[in-house]
Parts: structure tokens; sequence; C-alpha cells
């Protein structure tokens, strides 16, 4: 019965993480994917979610560097490789990060080409904020609760003509136990899933704590899928990879 359940909601076999992650592409391999993206799928409307718990500030094996230190760094390096046109938010979430939420919204998803208050654009804007995420100190991963609302706002906010997504990062598996259950959250997703607004969920499992089934089964609800990575650094290649996935995934089911 899982078998169908997940073949129901998109899931396909080999799954992403079933074979060995290969070796990033170099940043010829980078821009050769995005220009194929950049055909397909035109511009690009991105909620990127990143998991600021403690655990975190876990160093990565083989650097000197911690895990957000890593995941800030390959995000902003990913960030290069959009045009102004394309749409990028960001939220981070922990739990009680903000009062009883889990969550908090640090930059509006809009274009990165827009000037912003006060000067700048708001890829300026979105660089300074992706560099100044930090761990909180104490803080467990409020994953559920903040996958349901980040999802909300991507779908209330969506724009025909651009590749809607969410991309969330997390290092762990939930450890909110007041919040949504993974069952309620599904349930709500699958009565959330729009086909004439698909935002597909791009789930990204970081480091050895992660649950990688958890995050791949709640992102195929909305037609997306989970994916691994070893080390922070391949964050950016798997972004890429997931949007062309999606993206032609998108495109087929319209066709």
């Amino acid at each position: 019965a899982k078998d169908s359940l997940v073949a129901a909601a998109g899931g396909r076999k080999p799954q992403p993480y079933a074979e060995p992650a290969a070796e990033a592409p170099s940043a010829e391999e980078l821009r050769e994917t995005l220009g194929m993206w950049t055909i397909t799928v035109q511009s690009a409307r991105l909620t990127t979610v990143v998991d600021a718990s403690g655990s975190m500030a876990t160093l990565v094996p083989g650097r000197n560097q911690s895990r957000m230190d890593v995941t800030k760094e390959s995000l902003i390096q990913a960030l290069d490789q959009f045009t102004p046109d394309d749409e990028i938010g960001l939220w981070e979430f922990a739990t009680t990060l903000d009062g009883e939420k889990d969550y908090r919204r640090l930059m509006e998803t809009k274009r990165l080409g827009d000037r912003s208050a006060g000067g700048g654009t708001h890829r300026e804007k979105l660089t300074a904020a992706f560099a100044g995420l930090q761990p909180v100190p104490g803080g467990a991963t409020g994953l559920y609760d903040t996958t349901l609302a980040s999802y909300k706002e991507a779908r209330s906010t969506y724009v025909k003509g651009k590749f809607n997504a969410l991309v969330i990062l997390t290092d762990g598996s939930n450890q909110d136990t007041n919040g949504i259950s993974r069952s309620g959250l599904i349930t709500e997703l699958k009565e959330l899933v729009d086909p004439e607004r698909p935002v597909p969920v791009i789930a990204i499992a970081v480091g050895p704590d992660a649950d990688r089934d958890e995050v791949a089964e709640i992102a195929r609800v909305t037609g997306g899928d989970g994916y691994e990575v070893s080390d922070p650094a391949e964050i950016q290649a798997v972004i890429l990879q997931a949007i062309m996935a999606a993206g032609q995934n998108g495109r087929a089911a319209q066709e």
C-alpha cells in the first residue's frame, strides 16, 4: 500500500538518493544546466526556507566551517546563477524562533532586480540576508509547521508564467512535538495542491542527521522531490538539478 501511495504522489524508483551522489558539477556544467533550464522554464519564483536549528552549528567533516556557513556560501553562489527577472525570497526556521512560531520570513519573494527602499537591489539585500543567517542556540527543527506555512504563502502568491517552487533545506528531522504531525501535514498539503498553481517542494536533506525519506515523502505530495547532500557545498548544484527535474515534470504534466 505504501508503494502505491508513493507512486500516486509522483514517486519513482530508483529514488534520487538511492544512487551514490555524483561529484558536484563544475562551474561550466552549472552554466550549461542553467542554460537548458532558462530555455525550458524561463524565469523562476523560489522561496528558500533554511534550517536555523542549533545543529546547523555542527562542523562539516574535513572543513573548519559549520553546516550553516557552508550552506550560506552555497546559497550565495547559487544566487549568482539567477537573472534580475527571477524572484527569490528567504525564510528561516527553528522552534520558538518568533514567539510560538517555528519560522520567520526574512525577505519577501520578489524580483532580484527590483530596487529596495533605501537603495540597493533585492539581490544585494538577499545576499546580505543569506550571509546573516545564524543557528539558533538550542533551537530544534520545526520542519512540519514551517513547510505548511511557507507552502501556503508560496501558493497564495503564485505568479503565472514563472516556475514557482519552495526550496526547503534541513539538517534534521522534525523535532517540534507541539506542532502539526507528519500525517497532518501531508493531508493539508494534498488539500492545498492546485494543478492550476503548481508549487513543487524541493526538499534538501543536509548531512547525516537529516531524514531523506521524510522530506522526500512530503515533497512528492506537491509534485516535487527530496534530495540528499552529504556536504552543504553541493546545495547549489542540487537546486539547479532539482529545478530542471521539476520544470520538466511540470511541462510533461501540462502536455
